[in-house]
């Protein structure tokens, strides 16, 4: 199968990148339809010629995890599965899905009338393992790998639906290939029970089962910003920590678990269509660790009215933990704060206050901790205003700043897109020399700006301008 290539860049705002401190910062998802070679950009041995199958409708890559999304039957999945044996990695494993799936890339929003045009069979999913590498050292809230992976590498997976093309009893499949069976039948569910999820509950220190109470709730975006959850369904896991939900409705859904005595915890998000399937969501709940500080300025006066968020927090068994209730707090006059509803593990601090600044990464602490002491500088605001004269204005043009020098862990940087003014400001920014460049997005390098260097000092604002090429 062979389609006229579609290329595509897509990016997607980000929360706060805390490895480099960005104001803004992108996730960049490029993809292509249909099955023109990717060039290896440094998978293990063997992922190429599964990658570049002649069976692929399109394919994306987000964080250097690539994404092969499939169309075909039992005896073309037969072949890829030969090859997928041979693939040299530690960790590899089949998914078996109930329903049938839907490509990504051909239907990011997931509108309806481009669901038939979309659908696929299987979907094989391989790491560049120098991406994965480095992923790997970010903090936990931003960390897309998996902690359970470090020993083996990363992982690579082929996700195969069963309610399309796929008839599995006709599949080939080579011996030592761990197959993980994810349909209701294979858990004792039939599909008439359409979306099942189920779980059990545990003390993470004791690891016995809690009789928690499991609830799922909607994610519902607002206008705003911000997200409502109302409830959808509400249970008692029974003496074993076990519980299940049935018939779950469509959209996007997460799992909330609480117990009293314990720090609540999400045990997961989903979004849910019209197919039938079947997830789990095993979770423990950790007793609280409080955490107790202060913020002072640079003259060891209290700082009232500091948001401290807790993020990056790590349970004992190297599960990111997070909370219904967030991990948010505010100092009062005397610049003290008390965080209660911490899980015991490991964690950061984050501090932010309008006009001030604590540059380089959080304060790391394990919990429970008590009398923290943090400093916070005053900061310095750049306006960065883009001048077109003589030259049309690309619909898309970003603006960066980075530390002279080049960035590094630890220091301040920033990515994002001027306004209708042309311009953007950048708040809360460390003291320090910084260079400024702007282009068209997308664009080329041969349409960047000359680069700005200028020295920002704390408690004092700036100007910059660019001019356009």
């Amino acid at each position: 199968m062979t389609a006229r290539p579609r290329t595509a860049l897509v990016l997607l705002l980000a929360a706060t990148i805390v490895a480099v401190s960005f104001q803004e910062a992108f996730a960049l998802i490029r993809g292509e339809e249909g099955n023109s070679p990717v060039r290896d950009p440094g998978w293990p041995a063997g992922a190429a010629v599964i990658f570049n199958a002649e069976s692929r409708i399109a394919y994306w890559v987000r964080d250097g995890d690539y994404h092969a999304e499939c169309r075909g039957d039992a005896r073309a999945l037969s072949a890829v599965l030969a090859d997928f044996a041979k693939l040299d990695v530690k960790s590899k494993k089949v998914v078996l899905r109930n329903g049938v799936g839907q490509s990504f890339w051909l239907n990011m929003n997931n509108e309806p009338d481009k669901r038939p045009a979309a659908r696929m069979d299987w979907r094989f999913t391989v790491w560049s393992l120098e991406n994965w590498e480095q992923l790997r050292k970010l903090p936990a809230d931003i960390n897309p790998t998996n902690a359970n992976d470090a020993e083996n590498g990363p992982p690579s997976l082929i996700e195969v639906y069963t309610g399309g093309n796929i008839k599995w009893d006709d599949v080939v499949v080579p011996k030592g290939l761990k197959i993980v069976d994810q349909r209701l039948e294979a858990h004792g569910f039939t599909l008439a029970d359409r979306v099942v999820l189920q779980g059990k509950v545990t003390d993470l220190a004791t690891q016995k089962p809690l009789a928690a109470k499991v609830r799922l709730e909607r994610v519902e975006p607002q206008p705003k910003g911000g997200y409502r959850y109302p409830m959808v369904a509400e249970m008692v896991a029974n003496a074993q920590g076990r519980w299940v939900f049935k018939k779950v409705e469509e959209g996007w859904l997460r799992v909330v678990i609480e117990a009293d005595g314990y720090v609540p915890r999400v045990a997961g998000h989903a979004r849910f269509d019209d197919q039938p399937g079947w997830q789990s969501y095993d979770s423990g709940l950790s007793r609280p660790a409080p955490v107790t500080g202060r913020l002072m300025d640079d003259a060891g006066q209290p700082l009232a009215d500091v948001d401290v968020r807790i993020g990056d927090v790590v349970t004992q068994d190297g599960g990111s933990y997070e909370s219904p209730l967030g991990f948010s707090f505010r100092t009062g006059k005397d610049g003290r704060f008390r965080a209660a509803e911490l899980p015991i593990g490991k964690a950061t601090i984050w501090v932010h206050k309008p006009g001030y600044t604590r540059p380089g990464l959080g304060q790391a602490i394990i919990t429970p901790a008590s009398d923290i002491e943090l400093k916070m500088t005053k900061s310095a605001r750049v306006e960065v205003t883009v001048d077109f004269t003589g030259k049309e204005r690309p619909e898309g043009y970003i603006v960066r700043m980075e530390p002279e020098g080049g960035s590094k862990i630890g220091s301040y940087g920033g990515v994002g897109n001027i306004n209708d003014k042309n311009q953007i400001t950048f708040d809360n920014v460390p003291p320090g020399r910084y260079v400024f460049s702007g282009r068209p997005n997308p664009g080329s390098s041969n349409q960047e700006t000359d680069s700005v260097t200028i020295n920002l000092k704390g408690g004092q604002s700036a100007k910059v301008t660019l001019n356009a090429k």
